[in-house]
């Protein structure tokens, strides 16, 4: 893990925070001044996780961790970053860390929507995460009527979590009984449904994605591959306005004027 020298101004939005992680590859040169900028403006400290790059996966790591799958390089390589960083938390005794994949983009309201879920954590029985994304994400009717700010729901993706310290010793202790044949994201759904740990989304998203929004060709989706930046914006907006804008102005209907609950 490396440390970043960029930006050496106190934390503030990582009180209720005891280390931020952002996960990169070293050649990822536009990727890295990128998220280095987007935490240098909300003034976030944070630690690179450049460990298990994926041309420099070591072979019998990769065969003690995953079982047969169609998974590439690229893919295994982002699991091992993650449990790298659950390895590096728990052996420092963190007690929540925060997690970015680094084409995060973070919205502008970011640091009171994250006090706000931070506050909200404070109350919830240990093993949870938080999952900051999913702007473009379908989500049930339900979602819109919570007050917030967290909402109780499996995670999509994994741009920007939060975890804390029982859900990274869970997924673990996980690890050293069963083989990886899952990507990152699908992966610690899998695991937090079956060791019981509780994952939430906040009500109002503050991380996108930066390949979804045109300032990355993706390197992992490969529906995203396919397209050009351009069809990926666009569809990108599509999906905000038919996913999420839309059935929140149907929901708000129904229970403005029908008195119904979706």
């Amino acid at each position: 893990m490396a440390p970043n020298q960029a930006h050496p101004r106190q934390k503030s939005i990582s009180n209720r925070i005891d280390a931020i992680y952002v996960l990169s590859v070293k050649t990822f040169s536009h990727r890295i001044a990128h998220i280095k900028a987007e935490m240098a403006r909300h003034r976030i400290a944070f630690d690179f996780m450049f460990d298990h790059d994926p041309d420099e996966l070591d072979d019998a790591l990769v065969a003690s961790t995953f079982g047969p799958s169609e998974m590439e390089k690229a893919h295994q390589s982002l699991v091992l970053k993650n449990i790298q960083v659950w390895r590096d938390a728990v052996g420092h005794g963190y007690r929540r860390v925060l997690v970015f994949e680094d084409d995060a983009v973070l919205c502008p309201d970011f640091d009171m929507r994250f006090r706000e879920a931070m506050e909200a954590a404070d109350s919830l029985p240990t093993g949870w995460m938080i999952f900051l994304g999913g702007l473009d994400t379908k989500v049930p009717g339900g979602y819109f009527l919570e007050p917030g700010p967290l909402v109780e729901l499996p995670i999509a993706t994994a741009e920007g979590c939060i975890h804390d310290l029982t859900a990274m010793r869970r997924r673990l202790e996980w690890l050293e009984c069963n083989r990886v044949t899952l990507a990152a994201d699908h992966l610690i759904r899998r695991i937090d449904l079956e060791q019981g740990t509780r994952q939430f989304w906040l009500r109002h998203p503050v991380v996108e994605q930066g390949s979804v929004l045109g300032i990355f060709d993706s390197y992992l989706d490969g529906s995203r591959q396919k397209h050009s930046r351009r069809f990926n914006v666009f569809r990108n907006r599509w999906n905000k306005f038919q996913r999420r804008r839309l059935p929140e102005w149907r929901v708000w209907l129904k229970t403005q004027f029908f008195d119904l609950r979706p």
